[in-house]
């Protein structure tokens, strides 16, 4: 049997990894990610409110008037016509420019949404796997109690199963030593017959010895 001083030991041992369990248990269970309140939101669309009026009033009129009016406003035009030109120009690039990117700001704002969506349920899967990552450490320490006791359950039936055979080994032995001290007792009493037989067949072998012949008559 294991000394008393080893069974402390084992004990203190098993004491300290409890402990130590425990509290590594208790700092994974206060690491567990927490899903943000304040999740980012999508940014809102592009503005298009003024995209419709762009497109159709970037154009610079250029209709001719009638009479003295049309005939004063042509010869300014003339003289503007460079600068006319130029501006209708820029006004053009500018439409081209804010059609382009109306569609590119479509999709980066679909393009973040669907981002933000994918992190926010990856974040949720996660904290709910770390979640069941510390409720399944919690049940190791009762499943091995569980498994301990059930060994322990075990020994009285295996002890008792023991002493059953070792009482029916000593009834056996008891049986055997018995049956054989009887075994000795017969054959020492027929060894003790047979000496006393022995002895009666040599007294009879001298009774029945015939005489010398030197003999009385």
């Amino acid at each position: 049997m294991p000394h008393r001083d080893d069974l402390a030991a084992l004990k203190a041992e098993r004491d300290a990894a409890d402990r130590a369990y425990n509290e590594a248990l208790t700092r994974l269970d206060r690491a567990i990610q927490q899903l943000p309140r304040d999740f980012p939101h999508p940014p809102p669309g592009p503005d298009e409110e003024q995209i419709t009026p762009l497109n159709t009033s970037w154009r610079i009129d250029t209709s001719r008037a009638s009479g003295m009016r049309g005939w004063l406003v042509s010869a300014v035009r003339q003289i503007v016509a460079p600068m006319f030109e130029r501006q209708q120009n820029f006004n053009a690039a500018l439409v081209d420019h804010v059609n382009r990117n109306v569609p590119i700001a479509r999709q980066t704002r679909a393009s973040i949404a669907s981002t933000l969506t994918v992190m926010h349920e990856t974040i949720a899967d996660l904290v709910r796997f770390q979640s069941l990552l510390v409720m399944f450490l919690q049940q190791i320490t009762p499943y091995v109690d569980t498994r301990d006791r059930d060994v322990a359950g075990l020994f009285p039936g295996l002890f008792g199963a023991i002493n059953t055979m070792s009482d029916e080994l000593m009834k056996r032995t008891d049986a055997m030593l018995t049956r054989d001290r009887r075994q000795d007792t017969r054959i020492a009493e027929v060894e003790a017959q047979l000496a006393i037989l022995r002895v009666r067949l040599e007294e009879l072998t001298r009774v029945l010895q015939p005489r010398g012949s030197g003999g009385s008559p």
